[in-house]
C-alpha cells in the first residue's frame, strides 16, 4: 500500500528584497533565509548582508500576548433569567 502527499511539494521562493523592495533576478551569491519548514516553507532572499540582517531584527507579533481583557461572561450577566 503507498501513501500519497494531500498536497504537492511547496517549493516557494521571494525574489523581491523585503527590506529595498528591489527584485533580485539572479539569485547566486545572494543572502537568503529561511521561513517555515525547509520543504515548504519560503525562502526569502536579498540584496545584500546588510538588509538580510535589518529583516532578521524585525521581531514577530504575538498580539495574544497584549490582550489584558478577556471576551468571556464568567459573571452570568446578560442572560435572561425571565
Amino acid at each position: 500500500m503507498t501513501t500519497q502527499q494531500s498536497h504537492p511539494h511547496f517549493d516557494r521562493e521571494e525574489r523581491t528584497d523585503p527590506i529595498t523592495g528591489n527584485t533580485i533576478t539572479d539569485t547566486e551569491g545572494h543572502p537568503w533565509i529561511q521561513e517555515g519548514d525547509p520543504d515548504e516553507g519560503l525562502t526569502i532572499y536579498f540584496e545584500s548582508e546588510d538588509s538580510m540582517r535589518t529583516y532578521a531584527a524585525i521581531q514577530t507579533e504575538r498580539p495574544e500576548q497584549g490582550l489584558r481583557k478577556t471576551l468571556s461572561n464568567d459573571t452570568g450577566e446578560g442572560f435572561d433569567e425571565g
